[in-house]
């Protein structure tokens, strides 16, 4: 089964041994990911289902198949509440970047 989520256009990634930092350019926002939330990060940008994610992980690290398909559920759901992964069909309304720097400003600049 393929994966059904897709990668944000706009998210940027600095990978280390220590993990990633991801960027969403758009929202202005950053997110960091341990290691382990960096290879399933890895794993989503293939096209990776949570079942497949689940099992490469369990590969890597002696828990139980059950506990990783739900720690992974979890995450890719804490990714996908904070715009970084999106689901076909679910993108985010446009706003002009400084809206998101100056919420507080109403004036012709602002969304409304």
């Amino acid at each position: 089964m393929i994966n059904d989520f897709s990668i944000a256009p706009g998210v940027r990634e600095t990978a280390s041994e220590d993990g990633a930092v991801l960027l969403d350019i758009e929202q202005g926002i950053c997110f960091s990911l341990n290691p382990v939330g960096l290879r399933i990060w890895e794993l989503l940008k293939q096209r990776r289902s949570l079942d497949e994610i689940a099992d490469a992980l369990g590969l890597e690290f002696p828990v139980s198949r059950s506990q990783l398909l739900s720690d992974a559920t979890e995450f890719v759901a804490a990714l996908e509440a904070k715009h970084l992964i999106r689901r076909p069909g679910r993108a985010l309304p446009k706003r002009p970047w400084f809206s998101r720097i100056f919420p507080h400003r109403k004036g012709r600049f602002s969304a409304q």
